[in-house]
This record gives structure tokens, C-alpha cells and sequence, in this order.
């Protein structure tokens, strides 16, 4: 069988990457053919090293013609089985590229989004969860009406590498207790850091001296991160490891004596007998323990919830507390947690079952194909790129190039963007006209995007967004 993965991430490396790399092992060990179709960097060149195919693109909305131009090669000389796509830019193209090719199609959903599946749900042969309660919100408040569909193929850490073992602590720890934080230190990880600052200003207060914070992690708020822990943690030591993987990873979870991390990390933690606080970029589990286990399991250590709408305040604290009664405590919660990662999260049982949903769907496929879909058709292989001028500080020039152009209309919304980095304002909306260039007046200082909307005749739509404008 010759699967083909579409995967669109921001950040280089994280559980996403991890997940799939795992997947993909698992596939090539029992002579299956994988080929995942991703961002040039790190992560292609782990999958090159352990020998699956890669075809590179940045997912930028005009790129897609000439991803599904390599993928089309690929085809007639390695012919694809199935399609797998992640998330949103990837499961676009991976849509794409099943109904062009005329291919068994799945997707899986990480988190707590629809990503549009409504609307193409009846292309899909299958939609895997990777817990029960994202399966559980789609159902409830995604507007799914085919539940036979959802399916739970949880993310699974790999027990044969990370297991229980003695690892000297960090050099800075000094004797103390080793609680590492183990995440993306990134914008979207934002309620997973504030909710560990206030685990760290109450450990100042409270245990002084005692707990040396080790991170593990990197991200675009690294900066600002470190200068926080640094004006709260009194008189406990910190230390950065960076971002680290496999063996070096696994020793990181070893030489801590609990650990703060979101879903895969968590259940890796656990995998090795170290105590976890699951906290999560959706929402927090707490410690996990004989009460609050099925809780954690269900919602993916912290991957569904409202963020702070559904944190119950003094939670972290009171969970540090329970970690800080005794080392006994901490080698019984351990033990706790590598039993659920055993009963729940076998990932030998997990990839078998993976196999398991795409054969089935490539046999079903078979039996009653459906038919594919020309190329000509779709518009969002018609897009070749967007052209942004900015002759002065006020005014702003686009053109979106097209082929051909003929039949589409534009339409273009002028957002503010806030100091987090994304569009939080609409100022203007200028609608369709057959028209692929437009000009724009920047009403002053300030930071600007442009969301074009592209239409064709048969009323399928496209959108997508411009670089950051800037007005000094």
C-alpha cells in the first residue's frame, strides 16, 4: 500500500510531527510505501532519514497547483492507495488531490475545530479523533451528521523508547525537586504558560528553595518566557534544555520528578513512570491520578476546553502541592500513570488499527469508486500568486494572478491586526467584482492584512490572506 500524508504545521517540530513520524515508521517497517507531502526543514529531512518519500511545498494557497503537479508525477510512477490529510491547508490539498486522482480519502482532527468538515464529509471515508472528546464536540456542536464516520485513533507515545530508566538530574537541580515544563514555547500555547507561571510564583512562595524548574522547549515567546520565570521564581533554580527529541527527550522525562506538558509529552511522561500535570492548549486536566485519569483520557490531556472559561483557579497549585507531599507520592502517581498509558495508549495496537481503517477504506474504494474530478474544475488550482505594492504609507495595491482568470470575481475585507500577530478587526469590505487587482487606503499607523475572497462561476470560493502591511 502507498499512502500519501498531507500535513500543514507552523511551528517546525512538536506531537503533530511526532505523530506522524511514529505512523509512518510503523508503515515502512511492514514494507508499506509512505509519502508526506510537508515544509522543507527539519522534519522533512527526519522522514527522508527514515525512508519515506517527501514532496516539499509551503501550502501558500497558490502553491497548490504545482504540490498536486509533483504528487500527479509521483502517481504514475508509485501509484498512491489513499490520501491522509491533517488539518486545515493540508486536508485542502489533500481533498484536492483525493478527488482529482479519484482516491480513498480520511482526515484526522487533533483539537477542538470543525476545520469545514460539514462540508466535505460526504468525500471522506473516514475522520479519526485523536480522543473521545474531540469525537464528542464534532458530534455535539460540529454540526456532524455521520457519526459512523468519527472514529477515536488516539496519538501514542512509543513504550519501547520511552520507558522508566535512572538519568542523573540537571547539574543546576542541586538536590531539588526536578519539575520539568515540556512545550512550544509559542503564541498558541499561551494558556499552557500563563497557568505554569502561576505554578512557579506559588512554588516561590511556598517551597522556596526546593523545586528547580527544567524547560523543555523553544519557541517564538522563549524571550519573554524566561524573563518571566526569572522575576517569579524566587528562590528556585530554572534551567533550558531546548527542544529535544527521542533519546535525548526521553532522559529529560527521567531526571524530572513530574512534569508539566500537553497531550503527547504528557503521555510520554507517563510512558517513562514520571508523574504528569496535563495542561493543555484548550484546557487543563490536572494531575493525573486515580480521580481525574478518565478525565485526561477523554479530552486528550488538555486538548478540549474553554482555556481559562474552564480552569477552576488554584488548580495548578493545588496539584504542585500533591506532588510536593513526598517522593513516595511521586513514585506511586508514576507507577498510576504508566498504567493508563499501558491500558489506553498502546501504540503497536493504535498503527495496527490505522492500517487496519485504510485498508478497509482502499478495499471499500474498490468496491464502488468514486469518480474523479478534472482539474479544470477546481479553483483553488487556478491561483498562481498574489501581488502586494505599497507605492506609499497610506495606499496599498493587489493583484491575484490566475489561469485562467476568466468566470472568477474578488472580493477584498481590510482587517487590523492586534499585538498578538493575527486579524482581529475588520475595517473594510469591498465586494466581488470581476476584478483581479484592487487598491486599498490605509486609514493610518498601524499593522494590516488583506483577506481576498475569490469566487467562481459555480459559486465555490476561496480565501486567503496577504502578508502584514505596516504604517509607521
Amino acid at each position: 500500500m502507498h499512502v500519501l500524508i498531507t500535513v500543514f504545521f507552523n511551528a517546525p517540530q512538536g506531537g503533530l510531527h511526532e505523530n506522524i513520524l511514529a505512523a509512518a515508521r510503523y508503515m515502512l517497517a511492514r514494507r508499506h510505501r509512505v509519502t508526506v507531502v510537508c515544509k522543507p526543514g527539519p522534519f522533512a529531512q527526519r522522514l527522508r532519514g527514515a525512508g519515506a518519500g517527501v514532496i516539499e511545498t509551503d501550502y501558500a494557497p497558490w502553491a497548490f497547483a504545482k504540490a498536486l503537479a509533483a504528487i500527479e508525477a509521483l502517481h504514475v510512477e508509485q501509484p498512491v492507495d489513499l490520501v491522509h490529510a491533517h488539518p486545515f491547508a493540508s486536508r485542502q490539498l489533500g481533498l484536492i488531490v483525493a478527488q482529482v486522482l479519484g482516491l480513498p480519502f480520511v482526515v484526522t482532527l487533533h483539537g477542538k475545530y470543525v476545520d469545514a468538515l460539514p462540508s466535505y464529509i460526504e468525500q471522506t471515508d473516514a475522520v479519526f479523533t485523536v480522543s473521545e472528546g474531540i469525537r464528542h464536540y464534532l458530534l455535539t456542536e460540529g454540526g456532524i451528521e455521520a457519526p459512523e464516520k468519527l472514529h477515536v485513533v488516539p496519538n501514542t507515545p512509543d513504550a519501547k523508547l520511552f520507558k522508566a530508566g535512572k538519568v542523573a538530574p540537571p547539574k543546576e537541580a542541586g538536590g531539588r525537586v526536578v519539575v520539568s515544563l515540556v512545550t512550544r514555547l509559542d503564541q498558541d500555547k499561551a494558556f499552557i504558560l500563563e497557568v505554569f507561571y502561576q505554578a512557579v510564583a506559588h512554588a516561590a512562595e511556598h517551597y522556596p528553595g526546593r523545586i528547580h524548574w527544567q524547560v523543555v522547549g523553544q519557541g517564538t515567546q522563549e524571550q519573554a518566557f524566561a524573563e518571566k520565570v526569572e522575576t517569579l521564581r524566587g528562590d528556585n533554580s530554572v534551567s533550558y534544555t531546548g527542544w529535544l527529541q527521542d533519546e535525548a527527550l526521553r532522559d529529560a522525562y527521567c531526571r524530572s520528578d513530574a512534569v508539566i506538558a500537553p497531550g503527547r509529552c504528557a503521555l510520554e511522561a507517563m510512558s517513562c513512570a514520571v508523574p504528569a500535570i496535563a495542561l493543555g492548549s484548550k484546557g487543563y486536566s490536572g494531575l493525573v491520578d486515580s480521580s481525574t485519569w478518565q478525565q485526561a483520557v477523554f479530552t486528550n490531556f488538555g486538548g478540549v476546553g474553554n482555556r481559562h472559561e474552564s480552569y477552576t483557579a488554584g488548580a495548578v497549585e493545588q496539584d504542585l502541592d500533591s506532588l510536593m507531599v513526598s517522593a513516595a507520592q511521586r513514585r506511586r502517581l508514576g507507577r498510576f500513570g504508566r498504567q493508563v498509558v499501558r491500558q489506553f495508549f498502546d501504540a503497536g495496537q493504535m498503527h495496527k488499527r490505522l492500517l487496519g481503517f485504510y485498508t478497509l477504506a482502499v478495499a471499500a474504494h474498490q468496491a464502488s469508486p468514486r469518480e474523479a474530478l478534472p482539474s479544470e474544475g477546481v479553483l483553488e488550482l487556478r491561483l498562481r500568486d498574489l501581488k502586494v505594492h505599497q507605492p506609499d504609507r497610506h495606499t496599498l495595491q493587489l493583484e491575484v494572478l490566475c489561469e485562467p482568470v476568466d468566470g472568477l470575481s474578488f472580493a477584498w475585507y481590510l482587517l487590523r491586526v492586534g499585538d498578538a500577530g493575527t486579524a482581529n478587526e475588520t475595517l473594510e469590505k469591498h465586494p466581488y467584482r470581476p476584478d483581479a487587482q484592487h487598491t486599498l487606503t490605509l486609514p493610518g499607523p498601524g499593522r494590516y492584512q488583506v483577506r481576498c475572497f475569490v469566487q467562481d462561476n459555480a459559486r465555490h470560493k476561496h480565501s486567503f490572506l496577504s502578508p502584514i502591511v505596516k504604517v509607521p
